[in-house]
């Protein structure tokens, strides 16, 4: 019995959410119907943009987040080389002295200006 009434409320909570959403948006659209606000100012330039300015901005945020993709992706292969380099570098010559660069290959915060 408890596991059926469970189960009842597992699949209304769902759509009673659903129906609260609606009436609160309703309920708000209603209300500033017929009235001159910020959201109607916010729709108007929403909708100025043309097609082409979307899609330049998409590109250069996308060109953005690929930069930034494969900077980390250069620090990681770094970070993950290093080790065995400077081992190598070391067994070709034992003398050799440090370049003093963080394990990802970054300049150390106290060398910086």
């Amino acid at each position: 019995m408890l596991e059926t009434i469970a189960g009842i409320i597992h699949k209304v909570t769902p759509w009673a959410a659903g129906i609260v959403i609606a009436y609160y948006a309703h309920s708000s659209i209603q209300s500033l119907a017929g009235h001159a606000t910020f959201a109607d100012i916010g729709i108007k330039f929403l909708a100025d943009f043309r097609i082409s300015e979307v899609v330049s901005y998409a590109v250069g945020a996308g060109g953005v987040i690929y930069g930034a993709r494969m900077g980390k992706l250069k620090k990681d292969a770094i970070e993950r080389m290093a080790g065995r380099i400077k081992e190598l570098e070391t067994k070709m010559d034992p003398g050799r002295s440090s370049s003093r660069l963080t394990p990802r290959g970054e300049t150390r915060s106290e060398d910086k200006p």
